[in-house]
């Protein structure tokens, strides 16, 4: 046991080196996508107002916002909220501001997953604003290593937890009909409780290093009035981090009591709530995940996640739950017995291991679709990359349990054994070596649930920044017909930032039925949902409207709406599809620029539907056989009444 001991100390130290190795600075998470006014321009009269779209909701009563002036002066803001109808964009009301170069500094909580980001946008007033000047200050975007060996602990305890109570319910149970002592399997069940009970309080303990870490954050950024306290409570009650991190906290306080009671005596109905309230973790941690800032198709992200968590937990968990407590079954009998109820033990967990993994992976592919763009994000993408040390990690960890079922099964053996030549019944290794095959399939998930706190705690690779370079080369100029008008749109440069934007609306009527009096510009990003900007147009001539501005903030699709309103007759409105290619030269593709989305959603989907498919014919084939078996041991049941 102390050799056993020392290897899981290794890989314990090992994870911790490389959590402190692979920190790096990233981005965050709530990212601001565009402002208005945009970012390094230089109007000619002052703003009232600063508006700040982001990728994801905002916790405006957490986040600080702050106006320098060009002696690095803050400007007193009039009021600063969320717009009522979207929750990712916040107001600034400005207050009257004269000529000069002003400097926003921003730091905000995601209300979605309840990171923090940071950064600046610069602006001018007036012809002589010379936007070098602007007081900026350092942005930190390194992830800190406390966040990671918290989040690592979080995924080890809650994996412990969830792999336990599956143990004891759905493979001890099977083992000890199968054993031909009674209550063979009792000390096992003791201690796998125990573990699970110790693994719910230390989750308690990890959540308040969570919350104080949280804190610690906002009150860095916050006044210097704002104090531990209230600030604390007003984080609890006051947002939706708050409340979830209490939901956490009162599942693990039931579970550590409920396990207690297990451990003193099984019964059905505690079992079964211990099976929900596992349940209920994995739903409050995919609530706290990046699953929760996805923007489309949200519900089947948070099922994703939740799957994705419980099968973790049912895969590292049972492995490590069977790892402590078999060994307290096996010390009272014989050599012989004691080997024979461990590989009965670890026979009827292989199914649900099988089962876990599968689910593993195809939830894997289903998340990676919300989170990746595309397979050069994926190369080349802190994210994709620690996100591919996981996935080796893991298969990893799957060819110790593909040995370890080959041990155990000589089904699984016998195609090895043909391609090796080798003798039927033949085993790769000796059943002795078992404890020690599944210690490092045990020290490898030491390792994936590293790689999937440092997932966790970086930002994904989705967004603008990886959308592929455009094939199709935007005309310079487009043209439609909308009953009686004649509408054209264009935009010079035609890059992301500032544009020059030219209306012309004429009607091919004569007389015309009405005079233009109005051009509006309806500006939509289709490669994610940040709204649509609707500004009206500047006449220049009797057919002619101008805007300039950085209406195209973002690489990419845009669907552009030419409003043309005239008196006493109803709005013509032009439709235009505009790209707008990157600034940047683009990247040479390395793999692939195409989405990934599109391929992965529904190759993890529909493995997840012949999984259930195939679980519903064998539990049929099970139910079929149970009652062939009961006619067998009750023949006299089918002979009728004479």
């Amino acid at each position: 046991m102390r050799k056993h001991a020392s290897i899981l100390i290794l890989a314990t130290f090992l994870a911790l080196f490389l959590a402190l190795a692979t920190t790096r600075s990233t981005y965050a998470h709530a990212a601001l996508v565009r402002t208005d006014p945009p970012d390094s321009t230089v109007l000619a009269e002052a703003p009232s107002q600063v508006r700040l779209w982001f990728n994801e909701p905002i916790s405006v009563s957490f986040s600080t916002f702050q106006v320098l002036d060009l002696e690095g002066q803050p400007v007193e803001l009039t009021s600063i909220h969320l717009d009522e109808l979207d929750p990712q964009l916040v107001i600034l009301e400005l207050p009257e501001i004269g000529e000069g170069v002003y400097s926003i500094h921003w730091h905000v909580l995601s209300a979605a997953d309840g990171h923090d980001t940071q950064g600046y946008v610069v602006f001018g007033v007036g012809s002589g604003a010379d936007l070098n000047t602007a007081v900026v200050h350092e942005v930190q975007t390194a992830v800190p290593w406390t966040e990671v060996a918290l989040r690592w602990a979080n995924y080890g305890l809650m994996a412990l937890v969830i792999g336990a109570v599956v143990v004891v319910q759905l493979v001890l149970p099977r083992a000890q009909r199968r054993a031909v002592f009674t209550n063979s399997y009792r000390p096992a069940y003791q201690r796998i409780l125990k573990l699970a009970r110790y693994a719910a309080l230390g989750s308690l303990l990890v959540g308040v290093g969570l919350y104080l870490y949280q804190l610690s954050r906002l009150l860095a950024n916050l006044a210097a009035e704002a104090t531990w306290l209230g600030t604390g409570w007003e984080l609890l009650v006051d947002s939706r981090w708050g409340w979830l991190w209490l939901g956490r906290q009162a599942v693990f306080g039931l579970l550590a009591v409920l396990l207690g009671k297990l451990e003193q005596r099984r019964t059905i109905g505690l079992g079964v709530v211990a099976m929900i309230l596992v349940g209920a973790t994995a739903v409050l941690q995919a609530l706290n995940s990046h699953a929760a800032a996805v923007t489309s198709l949200l519900s089947l992200a948070l099922l994703a996640d939740t799957l994705h968590v419980l099968a973790m937990g049912a895969w590292l968990g049972g492995v490590a739950s069977l790892l402590v407590g078999l060994p307290a079954a096996a010390a009272k009998f014989l050599p012989e017995q004691a080997r024979q109820l461990r590989k009965e033990a670890w026979r009827l967990f292989g199914p649900v291991a099988a089962v876990a993994v599968a689910l593993l992976v195809l939830s894997g592919l289903v998340s990676a679709g919300f989170q990746v763009a595309t397979p050069d994000a994926m190369l080349t993408s802190f994210y994709g990359q620690t996100l591919l040390t996981k996935i080796g990690l893991m298969l990893l960890m799957g060819l110790f349990g593909l040995l370890n079922s080959a041990v155990l099964h000589a089904r699984v053996a016998a195609p090895l054994a043909r391609l090796l030549k080798k003798p039927e019944g033949w085993a790769p290794f000796s059943i002795d070596k078992l404890p020690r095959l599944v210690l490092l399939e045990a020290s490898v998930g030491l390792l994936v649930l590293l790689a999937t706190g440092i997932v966790t705690a970086s930002p994904t690779a989705v967004g603008p920044g990886y959308l592929p370079y455009p094939d199709e080369k935007q005309t310079s100029t487009m043209t439609q017909s909308v009953e009686d008008m004649i509408i054209s749109f264009s935009s010079k440069p035609n890059l992301p930032g500032q544009n020059i934007f030219v209306v012309r609306a004429t009607s091919h009527r004569r007389p015309a039925p009405a005079e233009v009096a109005k051009v509006i510009l309806r500006f939509t990003y289709l490669e994610e949902d940040l709204g649509t900007v609707s500004i009206d147009a500047q006449e220049i001539e009797e057919t002619s409207f101008r805007l300039g501005g950085g209406y195209f903030s973002l690489p990419g699709r845009w669907h552009v709406d030419v409003v043309v309103r005239r008196l006493g007759v109803e709005d013509s409105i032009g439709s235009f599809e505009w790209v707008v290619p990157p600034t940047a030269v683009p990247e040479p593709v390395v793999l692939s620029d195409q989405p990934l989305r599109p391929i992965l959603l529904p190759l993890g989907l529909a493995g997840m539907g012949l999984m259930l498919l195939v679980g519903i014919i064998l539990w049929r084939r099970k139910q079929n056989k149970t009652r062939i078996e009961a006619v067998l041991a009750a023949p006299d049941s089918l002979v009728g009444v004479k």
